[in-house]
């Protein structure tokens, strides 16, 4: 039977009269939207959360559309026309929901999207921040944009997306935020580095899988981590690196941090010497360039790439004292093709990197187009 409402009552009365005679009384909260909105026909779509009386949890959607006709005379229901659908079993709300996107992204991509439902008095207040952003001082828009930023954390949105609305950006704006965002990863990054070094239970596999994903931390020195360990039949290197000023190639052993001195003292000599842990990495870096020598024609033939005169470079241990880094330095002075340096010096290095940035970040409105290529130089 059609019901009758009076001239008078808004659209807004009706949604609540809707609410009103729905039969079930597991109601939890209710959602409606005005799909037609007269001036003659109404049509109006509401979804009640549908609540298990045992739990007081939601336990499905229930999807009801109404149709109404306003006149003079007053509001006239047409049932002929009402339309309710289940979201229990079967689902026929999410069925229908999957047949209007798979249709809409498929025949209609410049109509196919994700769309919410807010309230008028939310849509006002979108409409006049939109309004107001342009006359906002940069600190109130970066407070917006944080809040931005973390709504899109659980956001299904491709990198594309994000490639295409930054084309559409001030390229000031992007360049602001391109080194704003590479410097807080390289900060988490570093932060992370530090941790590890600190922890002595930390084991080979977790150094390098976290310098493979952030292999700045190596430092300006080096322009390119090549995506390749096994160089020879037998050996996986820990890294192979492309050195940034003659593009030859270095390898990169990863040890740990471990904190026992890097070097022993001989009384009887007054001298130092390396420990076991040094010399056995040693002795094994020495193999690496050894084997790649004899590979080199293969490596060239296979790989384009040249291992002429192939460096070495070890990461191992800590400083220790004035001693033990005094030792280091000596050995290094009379070793040929292969360096020993610590997780410390790793550490200053990836320091180094970050000053980069700050000094960018701090000189950046200071610095001509001209000579603003600092840039260019960060790793990676």
């Amino acid at each position: 039977m059609a019901a009758n409402y009076p001239p008078e009552l808004s659209v807004e009365d009706i949604k609540v009269k809707i609410q009103a005679t729905y039969a079930n009384p597991n109601i939890g909260k209710t959602h409606q939207v005005v799909l037609k909105d007269g001036p003659r026909t109404y049509r109006i779509a509401t979804i009640f959360e549908i609540l298990d009386p045992a739990k007081g949890e939601l336990h499905h959607l229930s999807l009801q559309l109404d149709s109404f006709d306003k006149t003079r005379v007053g509001w006239r229901t047409k049932p002929e026309k009402k339309i309710c659908l289940d979201g229990e079993n079967p689902d026929e709300i999410n069925a229908l929901s999957s047949f209007l996107n798979a249709v809409l992204s498929e025949q209609y991509p410049k109509k196919a999207g994700e769309f919410h439902v807010i309230s008028k008095e939310q849509y006002k207040i979108l409409s006049e921040i939109t309004l107001l952003l342009p006359q906002l001082p940069g600190s109130r828009k970066l407070e917006l944009f944080t809040a931005l930023i973390g709504s899109l954390k659980d956001a299904d949105i491709d990198i594309g997306d994000f490639v295409v609305t930054f084309q559409k950006t001030a390229p000031e704006a992007v360049k602001n935020i391109g080194i704003a965002a590479r410097f807080v990863q390289y900060k988490d990054a570093f932060t992370h580095l530090k941790k590890l070094v600190e922890a002595p239970e930390i084991k080979e596999p977790e150094f390098q899988s976290h310098l493979k994903k952030n292999p700045w931390i190596f430092g300006s020195e080096y322009s390119e981590l090549l995506d390749r360990r096994k160089w020879t039949r037998d050996q996986n290197f820990d890294f192979m690196l492309r050195r940034t000023v003659d593009g030859y190639l270095e390898i990169i052993e990863i040890k740990t941090a471990f904190s026992e001195p890097l070097f022993r003292y001989d009384s009887n000599h007054n001298s130092y010497y390396s420990s076991s842990k040094l010399s056995q990495v040693m002795g094994q870096t020495f193999g690496y360039i050894e084997e790649v020598e004899r590979n080199r024609d293969s490596i060239i033939a296979t790989d384009k790439l040249d291992p002429l005169k192939i460096r070495a470079r070890i990461f191992i241990g800590r400083d220790g004292d004035e001693n033990q880094q005094a030792a280091l330095r000596t050995l290094n002075s009379h070793l040929h093709r292969v360096e020993v340096m610590t997780f410390d010096q790793l550490i200053r290095v990836a320091q180094r990197t970050l000053d980069i940035f700050q000094n960018e970040m701090k000189t950046d409105k200071e610095v001509t187009e001209d000579t603003c290529s600092d840039e260019e130089d960060f790793p990676f």
